[in-house]
């Protein structure tokens, strides 16, 4: 079978990867196709395999259609989000028209809205829930006998079981050689780098987030012994920088503990951030991470208000985010907090009081989002009844205000961005943190996206 696996060009830059779906934020960077990888890594020894990252490697929707003409494909297995869904559909359609192919996709959108996609006529499969097991057996069986799917038979649409969650040890590791690595930078220190998924899963209820629609609540955590092999892997392909790539890294110490004491002992010699949350994490995890080589990590604050907190079952307090926040500050390793205006229970006060916030702890870095309801979270389903067809899929967006019309979240936005980052002092202290080598880089990125919010 020739199979092409793609992510369709759009007209701005998205991160399209696993539960994460909006724009190019502050570092105006974009995630390697880690799930496209794992797909080709799963199907490329018996197929005529082509992957195409029309965002990453910044491809025309000119170059894809020209590109499936020479390669005519008999599947195409597309990656889709919310924000891009009628941007996809209409290059999947434009791409029906060049070239007669099966075409499937897959990713939280596709998941929550199979039964609505599966109408549209360019489509021929949709894929629900984790994609790699389900795209494999695309290539192998009758679509009869592959689970989790739904699909077009004739003039009649068929729905298979749902599958169950993929043990995340029996994946062979991505297809990274068959990705052009080299368009892909590490925000601030701009090397190429490589996603690791150490698990996937989260027990969490946080209302705004679609991971547990998508993953589970189960937490599935790989094993030590497979995470290091896939960090040789990657080290051959000339790689020595990783995001540890799931839902909360520090979820597990034990585990954590002995990734930290592997990657010491055995002087792998390499760079990585994560996510994390604030109520997982010790002094003593924090000091061993910066050894292994962390030196960035992630957390998701949301707000400084226990109220609002409380209210989209976050599970954590202010105290407990200025607490990590310092630990980390102490270790060595630079922070990102991300920040959401716009949750139930928000008030202009508030949003003030969460951007003093983000302000007085020693944060390195901040994103601030606008709530979204993305299909798959607890925050969609308590929208009004409104019919697929008359959601604009479009402006659900981390930088669109769809909830809290009453404030003009938008500018609150724009205020946060700029009062937290044109702060002389913090661009010093980060010189001292990153070097002034990485300056330039910081300063231009910065102005780049300040001048876009």
């Amino acid at each position: 079978m020739k199979l092409m696996l793609l992510n369709p060009p759009a007209k701005e830059k998205y991160v399209k990867e696993s539960r994460c779906q909006h724009r190019a934020a502050v570092f105006q960077s974009v995630y390697p196709p880690m799930t496209l990888a794992y797909i080709a890594s799963l199907t490329r020894n018996e197929n005529d395999i082509m992957l195409i990252d029309a965002i990453g490697d910044e491809i025309s929707e000119r170059d894809v259609i020209h590109t499936v003409q020479e390669f005519d494909p008999d599947l195409i297995i597309v990656n889709t989000t919310t924000p891009t869904i009628n941007n996809d559909l209409e290059v999947l359609r434009k791409l029906k028209k060049v070239s007669r192919f099966k075409s499937a996709m897959f990713g939280v959108h596709a998941t929550h809205f199979a039964k609505e996609l599966i109408k549209t006529p360019q489509l021929d499969i949709v894929i629900k829930g984790e994609p790699e097991i389900t795209s494999y057996e695309l290539t192998r069986k009758d679509l009869k006998d592959v689970v989790g799917i739904i699909y077009k038979e004739g003039d009649k649409v068929r729905e298979n079981p749902d599958r169950e969650p993929l043990d995340v040890n029996t994946l062979p590791f991505p297809a990274w050689d068959l990705v052009k690595l080299e368009n892909y930078r590490m925000p601030i220190i701009a090397e190429s780098y490589v996603l690791l998924a150490t698990g996937r899963g989260c027990p969490y209820d946080c209302s705004f987030c679609v991971s547990t629609s998508y993953y589970g609540k189960k937490f599935r955590c790989r094993e030590v012994d497979s995470v290091i092999r896939e960090i040789h892997y990657a080290k051959s392909l000339g790689i020595r920088n990783f995001f540890f790539f799931v839902e909360t890294f520090t979820l597990n110490k034990k585990f954590v503990m002995e990734l930290c004491d592997r990657i010491i002992d055995e002087k792998l010699d390499i760079r990585w951030v994560c996510n994390s949350r604030v109520d997982t994490v010790t002094q003593e995890m924090f000091d061993v991470m910066k050894r292994a080589g962390c030196w960035l990590i992630s957390f998701g604050i949301e707000s400084s208000s226990q109220k609002i907190l409380d209210n989209v079952k976050k599970g954590i307090t202010p105290e407990q985010s200025k607490k990590a926040v310092k630990m980390a500050h102490r270790a060595g390793i630079a922070t990102i907090g991300h920040f959401v205006f716009g949750l139930p229970g928000e008030t202009g006060d508030s949003i003030k009081q969460t951007i003093r916030f983000a302000r007085k702890i020693p944060l390195n870095f901040a994103e601030f989002y606008i709530a979204t309801p993305f299909p798959g979270s607890e925050l969609f389903n308590e929208m009004d009844g409104r019919s697929y067809d008359e959601i604009n899929w479009d402006e659900l967006e981390y930088s669109h205000q769809n909830l809290c019309k009453e404030l003009n979240l938008e500018k609150f936005r724009k205020r946060a961005y700029m009062q937290f980052y044109l702060r002389p002092w913090l661009i010093l202290r980060d010189i001292r943190l990153f070097g002034i080598g990485n300056l330039p880089k910081l300063v231009v990125g910065g102005i780049r996206f300040l001048t876009t919010i």
